[in-house]
């Protein structure tokens, strides 16, 4: 399968390792220059926590390039798959310009699939690409990346594919698509636990709830996810950053699990040395996905009503960090 990544960070340089290993054909779109420089003359590299021997790439058995050229080489060549890998900032602010020549294709030419935390990104897409087939991921893959050819897995989770449409809520069945069945075919042929959902939607919701809590948190407090367990104090303001957050999905008529708290101490305590993303982007000095993730709570509140003053000030202070 031919397949595109754009996105060099943690997770797109995951997958374009083990696609690539599995024997796909990828071509991986980097922001930097000097990435696409690197990963060419040094390969890329899958290491793994639990001890495992890592697993080396060359450059010469997929593609990297600067984002600049994807559209060119797309429509010249199109590939099976778009994956999109990039975090919420840059797919709104960037990703357009380089995704906008694509727009009037006929959609059996177009497969996207996005892998980002938060919620508006889809609906952007779909006004952006209308003929395109969009696809939504969640997963609960963990990596790492140690440098710009480094990523090490550390955790193995499960990737969780549906397809997007705003047609009343609705969504075809994904299970008599060939595309997207091939494509989860050559996720497990690449060692992911790869599934369809008809529900992609409602597990969206439940990763953004979970997030909400203990991303700014971590951020914030510049702690590992477990550690957010350590006092009464911090388990205070997370169940005070829950309330809120559920108050807006009944208001708003989003359905959640019974055990939704549990859930989020649950995944404290199996990630507890684990860093967020949003305290990765901190210590980085980069932008987070705040504005889509407790920023996305927000404005569903206001649109209800619904008075959310902790998620507000949450927004504040890592937006001022």
């Amino acid at each position: 399968m031919k397949i595109d990544i754009i996105g060099a960070g943690s997770l797109g340089l995951l997958l374009a390792g083990r696609l690539t290993q599995s024997g796909n054909d990828v071509r991986l779109w980097c922001r930097g220059g000097e990435q696409c420089r690197k990963l060419k003359d040094e390969g890329l590299t899958v290491s793994y926590e639990d001890g495992r021997d890592p697993t080396s790439i060359s450059g010469d058995r997929f593609m990297s390039a600067p984002i600049e050229g994807f559209a060119d080489a797309y429509l010249r060549e199109p590939s099976d798959w778009i994956i999109v890998t990039v975090k919420q900032d840059i797919l709104h602010n960037v990703l357009p310009e380089f995704l906008s020549p694509l727009k009037d294709l006929r959609e059996q030419q177009v497969h996207i699939i996005c892998f980002q935390n938060g919620i508006g990104h889809m609906e952007m897409l779909s006004n952006l690409l209308p003929k395109a087939n969009l696809y939504a991921a969640v997963t609960t893959e963990a990596a790492k990346r140690k440098s710009l050819t480094e990523v090490i897995h550390a955790g193995a989770g499960e990737v969780w594919i549906g397809e997007w449409s705003l047609k009343n809520g609705q969504t075809h069945n994904i299970h008599t698509d060939l595309q997207v069945n091939y494509l989860i075919e050559v996720l497990i042929m690449a060692g992911f636990s790869a599934f369809l959902s008809n529900e992609v939607d409602t597990m969206i919701y439940r990763k953004l709830l979970i997030n909400a809590v203990i991303n700014p948190l971590t951020a914030i407090w510049r702690i590992p996810n477990g550690e957010l367990l350590a006092s009464e104090e911090r388990l205070q303001l997370m169940k005070e950053l829950f309330r809120e957050a559920t108050m807006v999905y009944d208001a708003c008529g989003v359905t959640y699990d019974h055990d939704a708290w549990d859930n989020i101490l649950k995944v404290c305590r199996t990630t507890a040395g684990n860093t967020s993303s949003m305290l990765a982007d901190v210590l980085a000095s980069r932008s987070t996905e705040i504005r889509w993730i407790n920023g996305s709570l927000v404005e569903m509140a206001e649109r209800t009503g619904t008075l959310v003053p902790l998620h507000r000030l949450i927004c504040q202070l890592v937006e001022g960090i």
